[in-house]
């Protein structure tokens, strides 16, 4: 996750300029002697559709009224809103931890009270432990839980949609990518309502 206070200081000499071509509005912040973190925001305001672009990588988003520059500080303070809006993104919005997945694992293990039945006809297995080692065998921090580690944990449910429904999010965590862009507009808003 990105500690958004510490981010900050990528934008203190950034400059916020607004270009206004009727239906397209652009918000450029960027430090004029660098292209570090250097953020633009364009909206195409027929279309209520959002393109970022720059440092930070690209984004496109679109809603069917409020995806205007007017309009835009409704998402700012909403990334979860906003991220239902997004198309596409050269970004990762999350990644999954192995740590944080295994303790999930054990919160789900408890909370279906499944831990005997998949413990059942594992001999060689002494504890949960050496069951959640079998569940995270394909774990990846893209994907989090692979198919073999759905397969091991299905093995506790009766019905296999349960087990993608409730380990889905098993150590998922947010890259804070999209805070970092509310975090650049904010920055950037601040700068032109000071002018």
């Amino acid at each position: 996750m990105i500690d958004l206070e510490k981010q900050k200081k990528h934008f203190t000499n950034h400059k916020a300029e607004f270009f206004d071509y009727g239906n397209i509005k652009i918000l450029d912040f960027k430090n004029p002697s660098s292209s570090h973190y250097r953020i633009r925001f364009m909206f195409e305001e027929d279309y209520c559709k959002l393109h970022i672009s720059g440092d930070l990588g690209e984004l496109i988003a679109t809603n069917h009224n409020n995806m205007t520059f007017e309009k835009f500080s409704d998402f700012v303070n909403d990334v979860g809103y906003f991220r239902g809006k997004i198309n596409c993104l050269s970004r990762d919005i999350f990644y999954y931890d192995e740590y944080k997945a295994r303790n999930d694992l054990k919160e789900l293990i408890e909370e279906y009270e499944i831990e005997e039945k998949l413990m059942l006809d594992r001999y060689d297995f002494e504890t949960i432990d050496d069951v959640i080692d079998d569940i995270l065998i394909d774990f990846s921090e893209e994907t989090g839980i692979g198919s073999k580690g759905y397969d091991e944990l299905s093995k506790g449910f009766y019905d296999a949609y349960d087990v993608w429904e409730v380990a889905s999010n098993a150590g998922k965590e947010s890259t804070g990518i999209l805070d970092l862009y509310m975090l650049a507009f904010k920055l950037a808003m601040e700068q032109l309502n000071d002018k």
